[in-house]
């Protein structure tokens, strides 16, 4: 994804520095955001961080070395998210986030992402709506550059299905959608119901490129 008017995006000011195919970020960074979201109310939302699946970037390896060489094994998913624990000792003992990818880890980048913590397969309009202002609220936290579009309110919300062909009830009105669907805000304010086949992968913020 481009540093546009979206949610998921190069997260650049985190310091980078490698060669060939493992690259070092400085935890810290990981922490800072982590900890406005562990501090603020956003009991349905969640912050993730992950590397783009594409060819050069398959992670071969994951860990998190600190400054006294302790090593810890880092997960991470098929999809290539990241799992950072929160720890404010790793932070005091200058921790480091190594990855080791099958190319040149350097200009894969790393993307971060504000999602709903666990999706389901019914909502109210209520709920909808509440989840679009709870992500909003986080986005405004974490603010700054290069960061400056997260201040926006987003345009509505992305639901990402693992297969095509699903199906959507709306206020008792079915129709079939892809593996992306978006709720755009004049839906989201009257809307009262919503019904999924199955629950999406990922429900996060959506932004409109013609903003």
């Amino acid at each position: 994804m481009q540093l546009r008017l979206k949610l998921v995006l190069i997260l650049a000011l985190l310091p980078m520095a490698g060669v060939a195919s493992e690259v070092s970020l400085e935890y810290s960074g990981f922490y800072d955001r982590l900890k406005k979201v562990n501090k603020g109310d956003f009991p349905r939302t969640e912050l993730t961080f992950s590397v783009p699946l594409t060819e050069g970037c398959m992670i071969q390896k994951g860990e998190i070395v600190t400054a006294d060489n302790q090593r810890f094994p880092l997960s991470y998913s098929q999809e290539q998210r990241l799992y950072i624990p929160f720890d404010e000792q790793l932070k005091l003992n200058r921790g480091l986030i190594k990855l080791t990818t099958d190319g040149d880890a350097i200009a894969c980048g790393l993307r971060l992402q504000v999602r709903e913590r666990v999706t389901g397969s019914r909502y109210s309009g209520d709920e909808l709506r509440s989840l679009k202002t709870e992500m909003d609220a986080l986005q405004a936290q974490l603010q700054g550059f290069p960061m400056k579009y997260f201040a926006k309110p987003a345009d509505g919300l992305r639901f990402e299905f693992n297969t095509n062909d699903n199906a959507v009830l709306i206020d008792g009105e079915s129709q079939t959608v892809g593996k992306e669907w978006i709720i755009t805000m004049d839906v989201l304010e009257k809307i009262e119901s919503l019904g999924l086949s199955q629950a999406a992968k990922v429900v996060s913020p959506w932004f409109d490129k013609a903003d």
